[in-house]
């Protein structure tokens, strides 16, 4: 089927080279990847590795320093108001009138987006998730994890074709974790959406991700599939060596062909079973 070929599904995001510097200090180098349609992307790293400042540039809060960036097959240079219309974005916490009703916040952003039926739309995403009985009640009095649901309500009201969400399980009870996963599952199996969410927990997305993008201190680290990444029989080794580019040829020319790669920092990886790390280390050696 269209859905699980991935060689015909359309790119949705394409990043090549991005690069963002603040006062000369390098925030994000060289990062690339794609996101294809009906995709759940996850970019998953440590604290301060620059998972935040990419989601932001995706949605044309920050402008990069060098590199391209399209959405839909858009850049942003000529087509930002068409890109961001076929967006949802849940960035940092969301913020409501506080002395309003969450369906009267819902209401004036749905309005406000030119959402034809809003007050319609905006209750069944109440219900979506999961404040239905709580319409009524003003923002001020509402928990942390209800303002978070209120927010993935807002991200959705124009339907859009890509939901970004950046670290959506942030400050969730164990419940409201599971709540948000079976949501996320939810959009991407139910309602076709294609989904690009960040994390510093492997754990939170490893159940929802089909795809991951691992990145640290600014640069992305590997990516791919999360069946492959995730697998427990082969791992991503990163083996040291005097000439990666040398030592690549040996790995694949011996008993390890194709299972070899550079990474964008010249460095040799390799998709490895545990028990063969002492071999090929030994093989090269």
């Amino acid at each position: 089927s269209r859905m699980s070929d991935k060689r015909i599904r359309d790119v949705i995001l394409d990043v090549k080279n991005i690069s963002l510097a603040f006062g000369g200090v390098k925030a994000l180098t060289d990062i690339s990847f794609d996101v294809r349609e009906h995709e759940i992307r996850a970019i998953i790293g440590p604290n301060g590795a620059g998972k935040s400042t990419t989601l932001r540039m995706l949605v044309d809060l920050i402008r990069p320093s060098r590199g391209q960036l399209s959405l839909f097959g858009l850049p942003y240079r000529t087509h930002r108001q068409a890109i961001l219309a076929r967006i949802g974005c849940l960035i940092e916490k969301p913020d409501f009138y506080k002395y309003l009703s969450a369906l009267q916040n819902l209401e004036l952003l749905a309005r406000a987006s030119g959402v034809k039926d809003y007050r319609k739309r905006s209750l069944e995403l109440m219900d979506f998730v999961g404040l239905s009985g709580r319409e009524n009640d003003k923002v001020s009095s509402f928990s942390h994890g209800m303002r978070q649901r209120l927010g993935l309500a807002q991200c959705l009201l124009h339907d859009p074709d890509l939901v970004v969400l950046d670290e959506p399980g942030t400050g969730l009870d164990p419940q409201g974790l599971v709540d948000m996963r079976e949501m996320i599952q939810n959009l991407h199996r139910e309602q076709g959406k294609t989904i690009l969410l960040s994390s510093h927990h492997l754990s939170e997305v490893e159940a929802v991700a089909t795809d991951l993008v691992v990145v640290d201190r600014g640069r992305c680290v590997v990516q791919g599939s999360a069946k492959a990444l995730l697998s427990q029989s082969e791992r991503q080794i990163r083996i040291t060596v005097g000439r990666a580019d040398e030592a690549l040829a040996l790995l694949n020319a011996g008993p390890w062909a194709g299972r070899g790669r550079l990474n964008d920092r010249g460095e040799l990886t390799g998709a490895l079973g545990r028990e063969e790390v002492p071999s090929a280390v030994q093989f090269l050696t």
